[in-house]
């Protein structure tokens, strides 16, 4: 059988067994293992935040649908890992901005929010086309992070600097996502690794500057 979907260093020509990809499958159990260990901080710092909870099970299951696309590569698994990260993108910025804003302010936020992914998504695709298609989505989410990291540092700078925390290495899971390919000529099993590792560490960095703001 062939390979379904988005290509990678390790995606072979021909799928034969599991894993599909070895080191971008077993590389998924960093991002549940953060997951698990953010669960574990929230019950013991902060058991009713019932938001938190949500980011938590969001980044296992993350974790546990891109270790089975990876290790499969079918279309139910490539929704199983790109669901629950977009989602918990989305709800991270909105919990985030409701720290601050409150539920409207952040409602309002949100929408903005998304409306200025789409816009500049399209503008970077039409301006520079080489680029991979998240490279503009990045945009809005390195714009609103500042904003609200700058809003974190009059409660808490420990929140603020995680908050920084979390935008570097997401910046940094984007940048090894997109010389995956190019970097096959190098290393043989790609880049793509690192971008669960990163992002995943970046996610749970995210987790603590909320639960740092609720500390306050």
């Amino acid at each position: 059988m062939y390979p379904f979907g988005p290509q990678y260093c390790e995606t072979p020509d021909v799928l034969t067994a599991f894993p599909a990809e070895t080191w971008n499958t077993w590389s998924n159990l960093i991002i549940v293992a953060f997951g698990l260990l953010a669960l574990y901080l929230v019950y013991r710092r902060a058991p009713r935040a019932y938001d938190l909870w949500v980011l938590g099970i969001l980044l296992v299951t993350n974790g546990v649908g891109s270790l089975l696309w990876h290790g499969l590569r079918t279309p139910w698994a490539l929704a199983f890992d790109t669901t629950p990260g977009l989602l918990f993108l989305l709800f991270f910025v909105y919990f985030w901005a409701r720290t601050f804003y409150g539920w409207l302010g952040a409602g309002l936020m949100f929408v903005a929010f998304l409306a200025l992914q789409y816009l500049s998504a399209l503008l970077v695709d039409a301006t520079f086309p080489e680029l991979p298609f998240f490279a503009g989505v990045a945009i809005p989410v390195v714009l609103l992070g500042l904003l609200l990291t700058w809003r974190s540092y009059r409660v808490s700078g420990r929140a603020a600097l995680l908050g920084i925390l979390a935008l570097v290495l997401a910046l940094s899971a984007l940048l090894f996502r997109s010389i995956d390919l190019w970097a096959c000529e190098y290393i043989t099993m790609g880049t793509h690794f690192l971008w669960h590792g990163l992002l995943s560490a970046g996610a749970f960095s995210g987790i603590l500057s909320l639960l740092a703001l609720r500390s306050k």
